[in-house]
C-alpha cells in the first residue's frame, strides 16, 4: 500500500502541474537575459555585447543624421609588439597600432587626434597614452616594411600645428573669442586617406582586457542641450559629452611568458564620454 500511495501521489502532482499550466498560475522558468556590460540593457540570448541594440542607437544619437555632423573613417590594423634595448642594455616593450583615416565627405575637415588605453587586471586598472619616441617609430616602420617616403604618421603630427601654423590667441575686445582665436590643426582634404600608427609603452603583463579608445573623429561632441551644463561652483567650465571609438581586446593566459600570450580582436563600438572643459559662456 504504501508504494501504491507513492505512485498516485507522484500523479496528482503531475496533473496538478498541468492545470496550473493551461490556467497560467504556473510556467516554466525563464532563462535570464544576459545583460550588456557598457549600457547595462538586457540582451536577446547569444547577441554580441559589441552589437547591442542600445548602444547601437547611442552610434545613431552621436550621428544625429545631422548635415553639420561630421565622421573620419578609422580602420584599425593588427596591434604589433616590438621589443627595444635601450642604452643601458635592458629591453622596453612597447605596442603599435597602425591605422588609417579616411575623409568621406565632399569637405576638407580640421581634426584633433586623442589615442589612449585601458587595461584591467581584476579590480585594478591600467591607463596607457598615445607618444612618440624616435628610436621606437623608426624601428615600428621597419617592422611594417615602410620605406623612406611612405607615409606613417604619429601623435607628433596628428596633434601639433601644421608646418608653418600656429595658435592664435584672441583678442582682449573678442568677448567669445570666435572673431580672433583660431586654432592651427591638421586638415584631411575630402576623400584622403592618411597612414598613421599610435604607439605605447607595455601594457600590464597580467591584463586580462585591453580597450583602446580613439577621440576626435567626429564634431559630435554634445549629445543634447541640457548636457552642456556647468558644474556646481564653476560657472566657466561645462560638463560635455563627446563622441568615442572604443576597440576591445581580451588576452587569455596568465603573467607567465605573457610575450606569447596572443591579444584578440573582439570589437569596436562608439560610446560617449564625459569630460569637463572650459568655457567663455556667461
Amino acid at each position: 500500500m504504501p508504494r501504491v500511495q507513492s505512485r498516485g501521489f507522484r500523479r496528482a502532482l503531475a496533473v496538478l502541474a498541468v492545470l496550473l499550466a493551461v490556467w497560467g498560475g504556473f510556467a516554466v522558468p525563464q532563462s535570464f537575459a544576459d545583460q550588456c556590460k557598457y549600457c547595462s540593457q538586457e540582451l536577446e540570448e547569444g547577441v554580441n555585447p559589441l552589437k547591442c541594440p542600445s548602444c547601437t542607437e547611442l552610434a545613431t544619437r552621436i550621428a544625429r543624421n545631422d548635415d553639420r555632423v561630421w565622421v573620419l573613417d578609422f580602420q584599425q590594423g593588427d596591434l604589433g609588439r616590438l621589443q627595444i634595448k635601450d642604452d643601458t642594455g635592458d629591453t622596453e616593450t612597447y605596442w603599435y597600432l597602425p591605422y588609417t583615416l579616411t575623409n568621406r565627405d565632399e569637405k576638407p575637415r580640421n581634426f584633433f587626434i586623442e589615442i589612449t588605453a585601458g587595461s584591467d587586471r581584476g579590480k585594478h586598472t591600467f591607463a596607457y597614452h598615445d607618444m612618440f619616441i624616435p628610436d621606437v617609430y623608426a624601428a615600428i616602420r621597419r617592422a611594417l616594411g615602410k620605406r623612406q617616403n611612405d607615409q606613417l604618421l604619429t601623435k607628433r603630427e596628428l596633434a601639433m600645428p601644421p608646418t608653418g601654423e600656429r595658435n592664435v590667441l584672441p583678442q582682449i575686445s573678442d568677448n567669445r573669442t570666435k572673431e580672433t582665436a583660431r586654432i592651427a590643426l591638421p586638415t584631411i582634404q575630402p576623400g584622403e586617406t592618411l597612414r598613421c600608427v599610435a604607439i605605447m609603452g607595455p601594457f600590464h603583463p597580467e591584463m586580462d582586457r585591453l580597450v583602446i579608445s580613439v577621440r576626435g573623429l567626429t564634431n559630435s561632441s554634445i549629445l543634447a542641450h541640457d548636457d552642456y551644463v556647468a558644474p556646481e561652483g564653476e560657472p566657466h567650465r561645462r560638463v560635455i559629452k563627446e563622441a568615442v571609438l572604443q576597440l576591445h581586446y581580451s588576452r587569455p593566459g596568465d603573467e607567465f611568458a605573457h610575450g606569447q600570450d596572443v591579444i584578440t580582436f573582439e570589437g569596436r563600438r562608439w560610446t560617449d564620454a564625459t569630460r569637463v572643459v572650459k568655457s567663455d559662456l556667461r
